[in-house]
Parts: structure tokens; C-alpha cells; sequence
């Protein structure tokens, strides 16, 4: 995975050469108690989503295990998560 990888590209990179289907991921993702949707496996491997709550970063550590990545190299792809709640709307004002 080259530098200028973004999250999306290297999921998708990932998923593809493990030959897995999102609802065979998701089923492993379920044995190891981390449930995640395949809708939400397929924002984020497209781009649309990305990871964010403690739940998701906890699926991404899984999912680098069943895709067989070295750990840490798809999460050290996510950039910071976004601010949530009321602060977050006052810098909108």
C-alpha cells in the first residue's frame, strides 16, 4: 500500500484479495463479537463512510485479522474522527 492509500482503497484493496464476500466478513465479524452491517462494510470500503465510533475502530481491528493485513495498517489510514455533539455545532454558527 503506497502512502497516498486512502482508508476506502486499501479496505477494498483488502477485501478483494481475500476473496471474501461483505456478508462472509460480516458473519466473522459477528463470531467475534463485532457486529457491523454489510451496508456499512460497503460505505466504507466505496468512501461514502468512514469508521468512527469506538464500536467501528474495534470492527477495523478485526477486519485486519480476517483479511489478513498487518495489524494497525488499515486503522493508521483513518483520519482523526470528526467533533461530535454541541461543540461541534458552535463552530458551524
Amino acid at each position: 500500500m503506497s502512502s497516498a492509500t486512502t482508508f476506502s482503497e486499501a479496505l477494498r484493496t483488502a477485501i478483494s484479495s481475500s476473496g471474501l464476500s461483505l456478508d462472509r466478513i460480516q458473519i466473522r465479524l459477528q463470531e467475534r463479537g463485532v457486529p457491523v452491517s454489510v451496508t456499512a462494510l460497503s460505505y466504507w470500503q466505496s468512501g461514502k463512510r468512514q469508521p468512527e465510533r469506538q464500536q467501528s475502530l474495534r470492527a477495523i481491528l478485526a477486519l485486519e485479522q480476517i483479511l489478513e493485513v498487518p495489524t494497525g495498517s488499515l486503522l493508521s489510514l483513518l483520519p482523526p474522527p470528526r467533533p461530535r455533539g454541541a461543540a461541534s455545532r458552535r463552530h458551524l454558527m
